[in-house]
């Protein structure tokens, strides 16, 4: 059998072994095909947000966005199952990974060994996968936290952040109160209103 194109290995391959996995679509590509075919500034940033966004006032927004931008643009993405590509319709399956960045990180790893013979490929891999475990045996080794340090920080400041917030409701309206001072008031209907700035947190 020859298959052309990844789309059609993966819906055989899915139609085999339908409990091995679930067949999606990267961001990237998404918003580089997107480019191709339409040319308007803050399509690319539209989509994003589209294809990343999780509040369903916001990710209506977006699709909102896009068609006042360039409603073609916003039809050629209609077009597109929106749970191949949103992490909102997603269901939640890909880990909120909207790209195939892992993976395409670790080919560029490889990418030395793509012209050797095939013995050489191989062992030229598996030196290579070896090298990173010893490489990083002693981080991993040494980390005592559930998740790694820079996540665990950005994890750590948000809890912060959150121990400082309550939400007060006021019929249809609610109403974060940052440390005592009301940031920000938001109504059922997605109306938000920002009461005061507070700066970001900062992250090592």
């Amino acid at each position: 059998m020859v298959l052309e194109g990844i789309i059609a290995a993966m819906k055989v391959m899915l139609q085999k072994y339908p409990s091995y996995g679930l067949h999606r679509f990267c961001l990237e590509h998404i918003k580089a095909n997107l480019l191709t075919n339409f040319r308007r500034k803050g399509l690319k940033e539209a989509c994003q947000i589209l294809g990343t966004e999780l509040n369903q006032t916001k990710y209506w927004n977006a699709w909102g966005r896009i068609n006042e931008l360039n409603p073609e643009a916003a039809a050629y993405l209609q077009q597109i199952d929106p749970t191949m590509w949103t992490l909102f319709e997603d269901g939640g399956h890909r880990w909120g990974l909207s790209t195939t960045n892992i993976s395409e990180s670790y080919n560029n790893v490889l990418k030395g060994a793509r012209h050797l013979p095939i013995r050489a490929m191989v062992e030229s891999t598996l030196e290579k996968c070896a090298y990173i475990f010893r490489r990083d045996r002693p981080k991993i080794n040494s980390c005592n936290t559930p998740l790694p340090p820079h996540p665990m920080a950005i994890y750590m400041a948000n809890m912060l952040d959150s121990t400082r917030q309550t939400v007060t409701s006021w019929g249809d309206c609610f109403v974060v109160v940052v440390c005592g001072a009301p940031t920000t008031a938001v109504w059922s209907e997605g109306l938000k209103v920002k009461l005061k700035s507070k700066p970001a947190p900062s992250y090592p």
